[in-house]
């Protein structure tokens, strides 16, 4: 275990002390430095004292009797401070030792046990960061060697749905993302995670192989596991995006997720859920990022839009659309009669040159509606 010690990490030490024993405290480094004191003047100094007990591993006493073995150091007790059988610091108590030798024990245990503290907390840092830039790497397409994979020590076999997390209201929450992180670590060791932006987690959960084709029902068991592990605040805070599980692609997963998210975002704002298997088709179109495609797809669209009656023929078409194909559920719907939506279809179709009752051609209007490129009033 590496220690790492410096001024915060002792000046705590110092404070927590004194709070308890009413003495002056000071943390020396094992070259003597003085790095965090009850008496801020002498930060700096080198402690010839804190030197002999770090070279020799005892505590050592000073005072009247062997003061002058040790210039400018005050009198008081000065114990080393081990951690995994390394002097890591020595820790000074001002006064005189026969007052201040009974707190030693209690001020070492202390210290000990703060810097162990400390020292667990970069190794869980330091692996965190491990895991995040491996994902990142996976994510974003590139090769990952074994070594990496091997020193983060995760099993990348087991199925896992990839699950998008944003604060439902995204200006100045960057904090908001990072508690969100730690609260999940502490919560459910099994889940795999990842700051993708300043403003979105990326959670890859574990899914049973039996559920891993893919659907709604594995999507919100991944959701259901996520809600536990969060309190009921910060669930309701956040919006959430469910991917498709792809196997043996982690970059799929993200990809579907990131997707679904982006399109759900869009089409539903006022939805904290969004589901990939909900509008498979959309969100695919949306995960191609096109250009020339978008434009082509589009194209047909020019003269609906310069109708004057536009906007009552895109609500029959979407209404067409949410209605599976059927005239009549449409007509129902939107309160009108069959032979109504039959003569608005068909104007459609002379406008577009798509026929809506021609599934590849109703594919490419379905798509060209969902397209982010179109106008607002569109």
């Amino acid at each position: 275990m590496v220690i790492n010690l410096d001024h915060t990490t002792a000046q705590r030490i110092v404070d927590r002390t004194m709070q308890v024993i009413g003495h002056s405290v000071n943390v020396m480094t094992p070259d003597g430095v003085i790095i965090a004191s009850g008496d801020p003047l002498r930060v700096g100094e080198v402690h010839q004292g804190a030197r002999h007990v770090a070279l020799r591993g005892e505590s050592l006493s000073v005072d009247a009797a062997n003061a002058e073995r040790f210039p400018g150091v005050r009198h008081g007790v000065n114990v080393p401070i081990t951690v995994g059988h390394q002097v890591v610091a020595v820790v000074g108590i001002s006064g005189e030792p026969a007052k201040v030798l009974p707190f030693a024990d209690l001020v070492k245990v202390t210290a000990e046990l703060m810097l162990e503290q400390t020292a667990l907390l970069e190794i869980g840092q330091h692996r965190r960061r491990q895991i995040e830039d491996t994902l990142l790497a996976m994510i974003n397409g590139r090769t990952v060697p074994q070594s990496w994979l091997d020193r983060i020590d995760v099993d990348l076999v087991q199925p896992r749905l990839a699950l998008i997390i944003e604060p439902a209201q995204l200006p100045g929450a960057d904090d908001f993302v990072i508690s969100l992180m730690r609260q999940l670590e502490l919560s459910d060791k099994s889940l795999l995670l990842a700051q993708v932006a300043p403003q979105r987690l990326l959670v890859l959960a574990p899914v049973k192989p039996s559920g891993a084709t893919g659907g709604r029902s594995i999507a919100e068991q991944a959701l259901l596991r996520l809600q536990r592990s969060l309190s009921a605040t910060t669930y309701m805070s956040v919006v959430l995006a469910a991917g498709q599980y792809i196997e043996g692609s982690l970059q799929g997963c993200y990809e579907s997720a990131l997707a679904t998210m982006t399109n759900g975002r869009r089409e539903s704002p006022q939805s904290r859920l969004h589901y990939y298997s909900d509008n498979p088709v959309t969100v695919l179109w949306e995960s191609l990022h096109p250009g020339w495609q978008q434009q082509e797809l589009l194209r047909p669209l020019q003269a609906l839009q310069a109708h004057p009656r536009h906007l009552v023929y895109v609500r029959t078409l979407q209404g067409f659309l949410d209605a599976n194909g059927d005239v009549q559920k449409c007509a129902t719907a939107l309160h009108l009669h069959r032979n109504t939506i039959r003569y608005r279809l068909k104007s459609i179709e002379q406008l577009t040159g798509l026929s809506p009752f021609r599934l590849p051609e109703l594919l490419h209007l379905y798509l060209a509606l969902s397209s982010d490129s179109l106008p607002s009033d569109f």
